[in-house]
């Protein structure tokens, strides 16, 4: 389970209400705005697993605050145990070589706060993964405000393999991965001296990396089989760098128990609803952790047990017909003028500049994002799985 998930659609749910054109401000007491959350999973997958333990705040602030100095421990049905490590606030983290978890086996989550309150969740039984038969794309069109009015990009589809069980519950998690390059090549840089750049591709190719929204969940009574084909993840449209190079799709497939898929469910429509008003007025999603000995206190998140089945795709850049519209930097007389005034006068806090060099070989100082991929929120290192695809 990704690092601050609940706390992420917490965020999201209040910025849709927001959107709303009647706002609706929940009434919330002291105690849902400081509750526990709890973020976890295990999965059949291998260790580490990590719990995120943070509470929440109030409407108008949305500050992430990790809960520290918690004894965090997993336990199964057969008494085993394993107390996990806080690599960092609020993130606890079990060991590489510990437990693992096992089809069809129960487990459960035990915290002890450093004030001596204890909190537990239910043993829940880790079921079988639901294979995943394949992921891929349909070029397809989203509506726009503004010019050209249909932009084209991906949608993700996914067919699931045949469960063994009509009443299957699946909740899919995707993280994405992509490659992008700057508009221009490095030919100098500047940090009180001009130094020339051999290797002009220092700062062009970077690599952006991040949890898709929204999740999806779903449940296999109303199909005829209990399978899922042709079934629609998010679209990524080409009005950003993401599809400009290559991206990758990792679909993370929970095969879930009931308890789970209401949680989720539950989230969902929250999040969902849609229209010029606010339909639904939010609601405390309570999870499956609790307060041993105080029942009424309120404790928001999940620690979710599940079988877990991954599959990875990679695309390319589309081809023509199909039209990028993400916005490219071009070169202007005040980018050239930038060059010659660099030597004046500027505090050091900005160096290094980067310089490029036009067809004609004139120098220029654009604006940094547009040589250095870095300001777009890229990095430079290159994920171990994208090598050789």
């Amino acid at each position: 389970m990704p690092t601050k998930l609940l706390n992420m659609i917490l965020v999201l749910t209040v910025a849709f209400i927001m959107s709303c054109e009647e706002r609706y401000w929940p009434e919330l007491d002291a105690n849902t705005a400081s509750a526990l959350v709890v973020d976890g999973v295990i999965t059949n997958a291998l260790p580490p697993y990590t719990i995120n333990l943070s509470r929440s705040s109030n409407v108008e602030s949305h500050d992430y605050i990790p809960m520290s100095n918690y004894e965090v421990s997993i336990v199964d049905n057969f008494g085993n145990e394993e107390l996990l490590n806080e690599m960092e606030a609020g993130r606890y983290v079990s060991s590489a070589d510990g437990m693992q978890g096992i089809v069809g086996r129960n487990y459960k989550l035990i915290l002890r706060s450093p004030d001596g309150r204890y909190y537990n969740s239910e043993f829940e039984m880790l079921k079988e993964p639901i294979g995943i038969e394949s992921v891929y794309t349909e070029v397809e069109y989203e509506d726009s405000e503004t010019p050209p009015y249909q932009i084209p990009g991906y949608r993700f589809y996914i067919n699931t393999e045949l469960a063994q069980n009509d009443s299957t519950y699946l909740f899919w998690l995707l993280d994405e991965t992509y490659k992008f390059e700057s508009d221009y090549y490095i030919y100098f840089y500047y940090d009180g001296t001009l130094h020339p750049v051999v290797n002009r591709d220092t700062l062009k190719n970077c690599w952006g990396s991040g949890r898709v929204f929204p999740f999806f969940v779903e449940s296999t009574l109303s199909l005829s089989e209990p399978r899922f084909t042709h079934y629609p993840l998010h679209f990524v449209n080409t009005k950003t760098r993401k599809l400009s190079v290559k991206y990758s799709l990792l679909v993370n497939q929970y095969t879930i128990n009931k308890n789970v898929f209401r949680f989720w469910n539950s989230v969902k429509q929250q999040n969902e609803d849609g229209g010029e008003l606010y339909p639904r007025q939010p609601f405390q999603v309570r999870g499956n952790v609790y307060n041993v000995d105080d029942e009424n206190e309120l404790v928001l998140g999940f620690f979710m047990v599940a079988g877990v089945a991954q599959k990875r795709i990679f695309v390319d850049r589309p081809t023509l017909p199909v039209k990028m519209y993400y916005p490219i930097c071009e070169l202007t007389e005040d980018d050239f003028e930038a060059y010659g005034f660099m030597f004046i006068g500027g505090g050091t806090a900005s160096w290094p500049l980067f310089i490029t060099e036009d067809e004609n070989g004139s120098r220029a100082l654009p604006n940094q994002a547009c040589i250095d991929c870095t300001y777009k929120g890229g990095s430079l290192d290159e994920p171990d799985f994208w090598t050789d695809n």
